[in-house]
């Protein structure tokens, strides 16, 4: 087997790579290792060594089957003799659980440490962020807001009337922001067929990290980003001092609150339905 295979399994497999050798294989391992051409005689070889961690679903042996398993194979991943024992999957379910509580650990304190920077040069820079358009003077008037988004598209506001638009000022390091992108997606979720759009402005630096949490949480919306985190030119021009802040727009372009947060579902209701 070749390393590049090595790491693949054991960053699959959830487990560290000194532990790899003695862990049961599973199924998405297997998986992946056809899907790199990987030797079948080898993956044989290797699950009568390590066992399968647990018997293959049907949906499991269809998709070994259609990534071209061999019949000696599926026959060895199906023999009883080829399943790990009780214990053995305890003792794998066991570490894999205390290594994603460290990986939601290590997550933590990053983002607790990418707070607290920015938090800093927040502190630090208070005159980078003169308000151009002070918050609680925009309700009751027409937004204007355009911008070219980290997707490349084009965005205009204004080409958005006759729809309820949400704008979101979040990012990825802030706790109470993605305790909300739960709520947020599903009402996209509900209404989007009906009229209603969110542009997205993030308040992040790094710009990497910005796409794969929205990829991974189907915030599918254009999405701002400049990587100045609280000196962001958009926040900054309306004196966004705290986030989560988020507004909605009605159908003709006006600002109908810059405080949506609190009843975002109903809020979106009424709008849509005037």
């Amino acid at each position: 087997m070749n390393w590049k295979a090595l790491i693949i399994c054991a960053l699959l497999s959830g487990s560290a790579l000194m532990a790899w050798a003695s862990d049961p294989i599973t199924c998405k391992e297997i998986t992946m290792l056809l899907r790199n051409g990987e030797q079948q005689q080898f993956i044989i070889d290797d699950t009568v060594r390590r066992k399968l961690l647990q018997p293959l679903s049907p949906q499991e042996e269809k998709e070994l089957i259609s990534l071209g398993a061999t019949p000696a194979l599926m026959n060895t991943l199906r023999a009883p003799t080829t399943i790990a024992s009780p214990q053995a999957v305890a003792d794998f379910t066991g570490r894999a659980q205390q290594q994603r509580i460290a990986m939601l650990q290590q997550q933590k304190q990053e983002q607790l440490r990418v707070l607290q920077a920015d938090t800093k040069a927040r502190l630090q820079q208070p005159a980078q962020r003169v308000a151009k358009q002070p918050v609680n003077d925009l309700v009751g008037k027409p937004l204007d807001l355009k911008f070219t988004a980290a997707d490349g598209s084009s965005v205009n506001l204004a080409n958005l009337r006759g729809k309820v638009v949400l704008v979101d000022f979040w990012a990825t390091w802030c706790g109470p922001c993605m305790g909300e992108v739960p709520h947020v997606v599903a009402a996209y979720k509900k209404y989007h067929d009906k009229g209603f759009e969110i542009i997205g402005i993030s308040l992040d630096k790094n710009k990497d990290t910005m796409l794969k949490i929205t990829r991974e949480k189907e915030m599918t919306w254009p999405q701002y980003f400049d990587g100045k985190g609280w000196n962001n030119e958009i926040s900054s021009s309306f004196q966004i001092h705290g986030i989560p802040s988020m507004w909605l727009v009605n159908k003709a372009g006006v600002v109908a609150t810059v405080e949506a947060r609190r009843n975002l579902d109903a809020e979106i209701a009424e709008l849509l339905a005037q």
